[in-house]
């Protein structure tokens, strides 16, 4: 999606956690939100050409999945997010086909 790529710095969302709302970074301070349409086409988008995640506590339990997009490569704001909201401490990330902890 053009304005994915062109007008964000990353954007992810939760599959079930914060009511699965697009979180991101814009570049600019003022960018407009997506209506319920393009919701759905943004969340394809991140599926199909981002990095599939998900966060656990210390004793891999509690875990909470979702899907990360970035031109560069998946980052800390998922992790952040979720330390910040329930004390999750980390993150691992699907690369060819293969998980790894952030």
């Amino acid at each position: 999606m053009k304005r994915v790529l062109e007008d964000f710095e990353y954007i992810y969302f939760f599959k079930e956690a914060f009511n699965s709302r697009l979180l991101g970074r814009p570049y600019f301070m003022n960018e407009k939100g997506f209506n319920e349409e393009e919701v759905k086409k943004v969340k394809e988008f991140i599926k199909k050409n981002g990095t599939e995640f998900y966060t656990v506590d210390d004793d891999d339990l509690d875990k909470t999945e979702g899907y990360f997009f970035s031109k560069d490569v998946i980052d800390f704001p998922p992790l952040d997010k979720m330390m910040a909201d329930s004390g999750h401490t980390k993150l691992y990330y699907k690369e060819n086909g293969q998980w790894k902890q952030l």
